[in-house]
């Protein structure tokens, strides 16, 4: 591929990406800053919950309308306005000392991290080349890792010198500003254009991102027997096909399976964590948490089909539910009236990073991966549709209740509940779940319409 090229694709694909940066940030904004919301905004323990949890109400719809949306309008130009929402609210949200006001933002925001879900890694894969697809994707992932840790470090800072969570919350328009421009001047998706009829403008477009001429034939026949058969039977009507119930109802067990590990009640409340369990400075754990999550997902990246996608889940819920337990001992012992040694204090810190590093090596990345491996060709778009929401549905649940649990029935009874998913977790990996490595998704597809086992459908032909 010649520089040029390179040069496009890769513009492409970071300004694109930055939606990832963005889904990070404001997933990860609640964690050291509902403290000064609740207190300025007179908001009560329900009420912050509520708050946490609406922008992920807003993300089930975003994810719900973003298929819609950008089949109409575009992936491009709806980045643009992903990126638009999450400038505008952000900034609003930022300012307003109107509860309602406040709450909608939140909600607005969810629309645009619902949006940006979708479409970031649907434009991704549509404009990079075959051999650059997957570090593409992959990139996607670690860039909301890495929004995730800048969050928690930019709010350490402004907590230890301003107090100010509404600096924590309008320095997230940056970054959604570079994106608004950025994604402006990027090329539209190929495989939108010829879905418009547009073959010419896809046809040009795919020679600015591609090596020979060879390949863009190649690509422009791909793209038009994709449509077609995608023409031919709508993932409305796929509802109807018993494989592709089975492999439905396989994802979003899947992503309900990695909410309800509680990873996100750790993401979103790891500072009120560490100060019920006595941390005098909650923001240190919190910010380490951040950085340990962005390298280890790195780990992921590398050798997830080196090592296989079920061992790893295997490794990763292990790991995962010793540290719940751990965890929930701890509490337990709190709650008893026994105040924690700094050897507890220690052993809680260290549980809790390494329940996050296992959650990053595993249920996280791999989950998606699955996800956008088992669906055939023409139900793919409403199955990565349906799982995505199942995401955020599991999501709001864990955010919107992990608070009142907590200080209803304690953190012990929490974490114990997260550790009895993770066990029913291996059953599913166990007897449900395919191992996915080094098969292509049309023998995948094959194994699926012939009736073979779920468990058995990455085996090859």
């Amino acid at each position: 591929m010649n520089s040029k090229a390179i040069k496009t694709v890769k513009l492409a694909c970071v300004f694109a990406g930055l939606g990832g940066l963005l889904f990070g940030l404001d997933q990860g904004f609640i964690n050291g800053s509902l403290g000064y919301i609740r207190e300025e905004m007179h908001l009560s323990l329900t009420q912050g919950e509520s708050f946490a949890s609406i922008m992920l109400i807003g993300c089930i719809i975003g994810v719900f309308c973003s298929g819609w949306v950008s089949r109409n309008i575009g992936r491009k130009r709806t980045l643009i306005l992903a990126a638009l929402f999450f400038a505008l609210f952000t900034f609003l949200g930022s300012i307003t000392h109107n509860v309602v006001v406040l709450f909608g933002t939140r909600f607005a925001l969810g629309l645009a991290v619902g949006c940006a879900s979708f479409v970031v890694p649907l434009y991704l894969s549509e404009i990079a080349p075959t051999k650059m697809r997957g570090g593409f994707i992959a990139m996607y992932q670690f860039m909301i890792t890495v929004g995730i840790f800048l969050i928690f470090l930019s709010n350490s800072i402004i907590a230890a010198y301003l107090e100010s969570w509404r600096l924590m919350l309008g320095i997230i328009a940056v970054p959604a500003l570079v994106m608004f421009f950025g994604v402006i001047v990027i090329p539209k998706s190929p495989r939108w254009l010829m879905l418009k009829g547009k073959e010419d403008e896809a046809e040009k477009v795919l020679k600015s991102t591609r090596e020979t001429d060879e390949e863009v034939a190649f690509e422009l026949k791909e793209i038009r027997e994709s449509i077609a058969s995608e023409k031919k039977q709508s993932g409305w009507l796929m509802l109807r096909k018993s494989y592709f119930l089975k492999v439905l109802a396989l994802g979003i067990l899947l992503m309900l399976l990695q909410q309800f590990s509680g990873i996100n009640s750790v993401i979103y409340y790891s500072g009120e964590i560490f100060k019920k369990a006595g941390f005098t400075n909650p923001n240190i754990g919190t910010v380490v948490m951040g950085l340990i999550n962005v390298f280890v997902t790195i780990i992921a990246i590398k050798y997830v089909d080196k090592w296989g996608r079920k061992p790893i889940l295997y490794f990763g819920l292990t790991v995962m539910t010793i540290m719940l337990i751990i965890i929930g001992v701890l509490f337990r012992v709190q709650e008893s009236g026994i105040e924690l040694n700094s050897i507890f204090k220690s052993t809680l810190l260290v549980a809790c990073l390494v329940y996050v590093a296992s959650f990053a090596v595993s249920l996280g990345p791999i989950m998606w991966i699955i996800c956008a491996e088992i669906f055939p060709l023409e139900g793919r778009d409403f199955g990565v549709t349906a799982t995505t929401a199942a995401c955020w549905i599991g999501c709001t649940i864990v955010v919107q209740f992990s608070l009142s649990i907590m200080h209803s029935f304690g953190g012990a009874v929490l974490f114990f509940v997260f550790a009895v998913c993770c066990i029913l977790g291996f059953f599913l990996i166990k007897f449900f779940t395919p191992e996915t490595k080094g098969i292509s998704l049309e023998e995948i597809e094959i194994n699926l319409k012939n009736g073979t086992k779920l468990k058995d459908i990455g085996n090859k032909i």
